[in-house]
């Protein structure tokens, strides 16, 4: 008798406790929290480090294009449009391409980032564009000479120099009054960026 009633017992706890065992692990999956991974966000991460890396090996081609593009850009539509002034940063950036890449380098620069998009917006060089381009080379030449001036300095004199060789072209054509108030615009966009730009400048560099 004692034997039949274990075996009643049995059958009646064993299949209960199989019964707790089934359910705690159907119950398993619902604990486990389900891990998302947003393939849009590990994407832009990953090309952002990409990027990061190549600006590293590559910083100053790429912000010799960089310079090309942003000043050939503001030419074009300053040409296209007749702006009064040159609000370009041209003579900025000569400067600091200048101070470093080399002069070689500024003379690239110039022939692309300036005469490219001045003839694209259907001006023809001139002789006065010819002129003051030559002295924005003079002012890049005595920038060569000055290696341990502080850029920005360098180009508060260079901007000076510039302004005073504009003149000179410009009295070709008129009084030196005239000529003077002309190129103040001129010289205060390029003292602007000088002032503004310097530091940013140094850092990338």
């Amino acid at each position: 008798m004692y034997h039949d009633m274990n075996q009643i017992w049995s059958l009646i706890i064993v299949p209960s406790l199989y019964r707790k065992r089934f359910k705690h692990r159907k119950k398993q999956p619902e604990i486990k929290k389900k891990i998302k991974i947003d393939y849009k966000k590990v994407i832009f991460i990953i090309v952002l480090i990409f990027l990061m890396i190549f600006f590293k090996q590559f910083r100053k081609a790429v912000l010799y294009v960089f310079f090309i593009l942003i000043t050939g850009y503001i030419t074009y539509y300053s040409k296209l449009y007749h702006l009064p002034i040159d609000v370009s940063p041209l003579f900025f950036l000569e400067i600091v391409i200048t101070r470093y890449y080399g002069i070689k380098y500024t003379l690239l620069f110039i022939l692309i980032a300036y005469f490219g998009p001045k003839m694209l917006a259907g001006h023809a060089a001139n002789w006065r564009s010819y002129a003051f381009i030559a002295v924005s080379i003079i002012a890049n030449i005595v920038a060569v000479y000055l290696p341990n001036m502080g850029i920005q300095t360098l180009g508060y004199l260079t901007s000076v120099i510039q302004y005073i060789g504009g003149i000179f072209i410009t009295m070709t054509m008129k009084p030196f009054y005239f000529a003077a108030a002309d190129g103040i615009a001129n010289v205060t966009n390029n003292l602007l960026y000088f002032l503004i730009f310097s530091e940013f400048i140094v850092l990338l560099f």
